[in-house]
């Protein structure tokens, strides 16, 4: 480098600097996303911070206006339901105490019930032996991970590994969890808007590898 260069390099004021680079990065993010799905997102912000006991955390926050037609509908209160049938009025003889109309159905076995049983109806010891085994075991679904994934996860992840890690600042402190967000509308930070659809799926970023760990909630 030519020394007129070097003083010319030197004069240039830190804030200019800054403001090339933020300019720089304003364009870079600006503009449609198309993801693998064929969705179309657009980034609003970025933010850090390390609230939340997970050391420096990126959130990464995007609107994709079609997001309601992407999930599942979850309107409605969940004790909203129709009774399978009407319940029979019960009678109460004040005199004797008994009641009337359908009994409940108390769990227990008909001794009557009994009778009609045949020899193979009666479990052998093998079949006792296995249904012990079973007690205590947790019953879980083969992938239990697959079932706490958004219905837009795969675009997410495309996000985390291929937009967010490339734009990690370096060599500032490195973050150790990202978060992306995804709304179909903007909104401010931290904002509750019961109209609005809004995801989060959070990954955990090794120190030692630029890979996006996902983290169920």
């Amino acid at each position: 480098m030519s020394g007129l260069a070097a003083i010319g390099f030197a004069l240039v004021p830190p804030a200019v600097l800054a403001g090339a680079a933020g300019a720089a990065l304003a364009q870079d993010t600006a503009g449609d996303i198309t993801l693998p799905s064929g969705a179309v997102v657009r980034w609003q912000e970025t933010r850090h911070d390390d609230a939340g006991g997970f050391g420096l955390t990126y959130r990464f926050r995007f609107v994709m206006p079609d997001l309601a037609q992407r999930v599942p509908a979850t309107s409605g209160p969940a004790t909203d339901f129709a009774d399978d049938e009407a319940r029979g009025p019960i009678e109460i003889d004040t005199e004797s105490g008994e009641t009337g109309g359908a009994e409940p159905d108390d769990g227990l076995i008909d001794p009557a019930a009994l009778e009609d049983l045949t020899e193979a109806d009666i479990p052998d010891e093998a079949d006792e032996q296995a249904a012990d085994a079973l007690i205590g075991e947790p019953v879980l679904p083969a992938a239990p991970d697959v079932l706490a994934q958004d219905p837009v996860h795969d675009d997410i992840v495309w996000l985390c590994e291929n937009w967010a890690l490339p734009r990690i600042a370096a060599p500032a402190p490195r973050p150790s969890q990202i978060i992306i967000s995804l709304s179909d509308r903007e909104l401010p930070f931290g904002a509750l808007d019961p109209e609005a659809v809004q995801l989060f799926e959070a990954f955990r970023l090794p120190p030692d590898r630029d890979v996006c760990e996902w983290e169920p909630w």
